[in-house]
């Protein structure tokens, strides 16, 4: 524990360093709860200056001002150095999905833990364990960070809040949308982009889902890859770390109607292009996992029509092959659609490639279907989905 600071609901304390690991635990849940951590990056008057300052489940990571959740750890990882001089302060917060309609609170819950950790040593800095056996709410502000004489502290909150994520996020000034209309306006306003609280999880593999067809299209799909961005902890005074993490590529193959056929990565440097062919283009080259946004594939949904199928596949470039260790997870999104989530959630730590999701145009939709299929190599995946593709050694 070396110099942790515990502490109670009020109380602050300063942050010896301004990377960090923040951990939210809580005692049993009942079966059936489902519960979500989400932070909000508030500017001077407590408010959020744009819905992208509202992270959670559906919108984790903000690269440009340091921040990045792992829902299914329930983790945060924040680069204090990054955020934006309006960013006064970053609340974290946790709410129980349908809790109302569930007759669940957190009473149930009993205890919730914020355990903030040095993000490089893994040291604990500072605890608040809350007991929120009284609370019948839905919704808890958590703590939070903010800034004190050009200074980061963090502090203990452990507020209630009536309502869950929805009204909390428009309580922080974020412009949601509901999760769908039962009614639809006969003479619609033109609407203001919205923050969709709705997410899919594709569970099992084999599993498909195929995205809404809209009178205007696909405007862009965008696959992102985030991985474990823990570093190598030291091993001892006289022992040495690896200086790098495992270095996991996000890739794909892709097939048009006509018979073109090819590959979008960063071994070779075949980067792609987002407004020419094959309109399909990867953001960078993650060489560590230290990047707040993992890799993103961007495809450009106006061209979907020409499309046949896209093979999307992640490679440990370098390092030993650990895949339970990664914990790597997909995120496909699109305007005005439900996120997409596939984790690799099965794992053959004996191989190097794993191929993730197919996207394949069904009448000019957009069917995605999980795999999680391992394989030793791009030419074994090439062959196992038949795409006929040449491969020689590449490097980066």
């Amino acid at each position: 524990m070396g110099n942790r600071i515990d502490l109670v609901a009020g109380q602050n304390c300063p942050l010896s360093t301004l990377s960090l690991h923040v951990l939210v635990s809580h005692g049993t849940s009942p079966q059936g709860m489902e519960l979500d951590v989400s932070a909000f990056l508030l500017n001077a008057v407590g408010k959020v200056s744009k819905d992208e300052d509202f992270i959670f489940f559906n919108q984790p990571a903000r690269v440009d001002q340091g921040v990045l959740l792992e829902p299914e750890q329930s983790r945060f990882t924040l680069h204090l150095d990054r955020p934006s001089s309006d960013v006064q302060k970053i609340a974290l917060t946790m709410t129980i999905a349908d809790g109302t309609s569930k007759g669940q609170n957190f009473s149930h819950l009993k205890n919730v833990t914020v355990l903030v950790k040095d993000f490089l040593t893994g040291m604990e800095i500072a605890c608040f364990a809350l007991d929120t056996t009284p609370n019948k709410e839905t919704a808890l502000i958590l703590a939070e960070f903010y800034r004190h004489q050009d200074k980061w502290k963090f502090r203990a909150v452990g507020q209630g809040f009536i309502g869950g994520l929805q009204p909390l996020a428009e309580y922080y000034g974020v412009n949601v949308s509901e999760a769908e209309d039962s009614v639809a306006n006969t003479t619609p306003l033109p609407p203001a982009a919205k923050i969709n609280l709705t997410k899919v999880t594709l569970e099992k593999k084999g599993q498909s889902i195929s995205l809404d067809k809209h009178a205007d299209g696909l405007s862009e799909i965008m696959v992102n890859l985030n991985w474990n961005a823990t570093p190598v902890k030291s091993l001892g005074f006289f022992r040495k770390a690896a200086a790098e993490g495992i270095d996991l590529d996000l890739a794909c193959l892709w097939e048009f109607e006509q018979g073109e056929i090819g590959a979008t990565q960063a071994l070779g440097g075949h980067f792609g292009n987002f407004h020419q062919f094959p309109f399909i283009e990867l953001d960078q080259d993650d060489r560590s996992g230290q990047s707040v946004g993992g890799e993103t594939l961007r495809i450009n949904g106006r061209y979907w029509q020409e499309f046949r199928r896209i093979l999307i596949y992640t490679f440990i470039y370098e390092g030993v092959p650990n895949w339970s260790h990664v914990d790597a997870v997909i995120t496909i999104k699109a305007k005005d659609q439900p996120d997409i989530e596939i984790r690799l959630d099965s794992y053959r730590d004996d191989q190097f490639l794993c191929a993730i999701a197919m996207l394949e145009n069904i009448n000019n939709q957009v069917k995605i279907t999980k795999l999680i299929d391992y394989f030793s190599g791009h030419q074994e995946m090439d062959r196992a989905y038949g795409w006929g593709l040449n491969y020689v050694a590449g490097s980066k």
